[in-house]
Formats: C-alpha cells, sequence, structure tokens
C-alpha cells in the first residue's frame, strides 16, 4: 500500500449500523463484512459510537439486546493527515484496536490495528531491501 495509509484506507469505505440496531443485527453485519468492529452512526450517518466482538462478548451474560447498551460512546477519530508511526501511538496510548477516519467531521473509513502492523512491516521490508541493495552495491 504506496503512500498515506490512511488516504487508502478512506478509499475502501466503512461499515456502519444504527444505534437503534439489535446485538442480532451487529452480529450479522460482523460476520458477513468480516470484520471486528464497526462504527455506530445516527440518523444523519455521523459517528456516535463504536461496538466490536469485543463488546458483544463482554456483555454476553447481562441479556441486553440493543447495540445502545454495549457500544463505546467516546471515540477517538483520526483525519487523513494522521501518519503510520502517529497511529499506533495513537492506539497503544487508547488501548483501542480500531479508529474512524473522519475528513471535515464526515466518516470516510476506519483503520485497524492489523492495517498499521501491515503498513509498518511493508516499510521495513523496503527499508531493509534498499539496506540489502545498498551493501551490495
Amino acid at each position: 500500500m504506496k503512500g498515506r495509509l490512511v488516504e487508502n484506507l478512506a478509499k475502501r469505505g466503512c461499515v456502519t449500523i444504527q444505534k437503534s440496531s439489535k446485538i442480532s443485527e451487529l452480529i450479522d453485519v460482523l460476520s458477513s463484512h468480516n470484520k471486528g468492529a464497526v462504527v455506530v452512526v445516527d440518523e444523519e450517518k455521523k459517528p456516535i459510537g463504536m461496538v466490536s466482538e469485543r463488546d458483544i462478548v463482554r456483555n454476553y451474560s447481562k441479556n441486553v439486546a440493543d447495540i445502545k447498551d454495549i457500544m463505546t460512546n467516546n471515540i477517538i477519530t483520526c483525519d487523513l493527515s494522521i501518519s503510520s508511526s502517529e497511529l499506533m501511538e495513537l492506539m497503544n496510548r487508547h488501548k483501542i484496536r480500531h479508529v474512524p477516519i473522519l475528513k471535515k467531521n464526515i466518516l470516510v473509513g476506519i483503520v485497524s490495528i492489523g492495517d498499521v502492523v501491515k503498513r509498518l512491516i511493508e516499510i521495513y521490508e523496503t527499508e531493509n531491501t534498499n539496506l540489502k541493495n545498498y551493501i551490495n552495491s
């Protein structure tokens, strides 16, 4: 993935779910899209929370049916200009694995810790190749 990670990830969009949805709907969305988390949006498609597989498991025995009862309300977001290393630091500091991407307060995508790790591996592999080429020249 060449260029800025977040700009590229914003192009793939973001799976969302309404706050009024049921947990059973969330399970279907996560399963059908092969995702670990989705952004919860209001009627105007504004991001208002996050909900993940972990939220389902942590609240399983509480006998709740609505997303609003298990979602995280205080979401950490980023914009298109953030770098991979800044994202890694943000995720580590807040102990989160998914960060919604906003452009002028409009949801345009989501980045996961897996996306960041993959990008950093690509960077290190490129540096490694360049160093080997330098040494062998």
